[in-house]
């Protein structure tokens, strides 16, 4: 098995996560929102009713 790392490493590599898990949580949100909002304005548009 591994030997243990030093506290501030093992924090490190947590901060490390967080931060890779944030950044996907923003971007996702980002795309899901200008996906909402594309559809939203295709169906305001008159004439497009499918």
């Amino acid at each position: 098995m591994l030997e243990s790392v030093p506290p501030v490493v093992e924090a490190a590599i947590y901060c490390y996560f967080v931060a890779v898990a944030a950044i996907g949580c923003y971007l996702h949100g980002r795309a899901w929102l200008r996906y909402r909002n594309r559809d939203a304005r295709i169906d305001e548009q008159p004439g497009l009713e499918g």
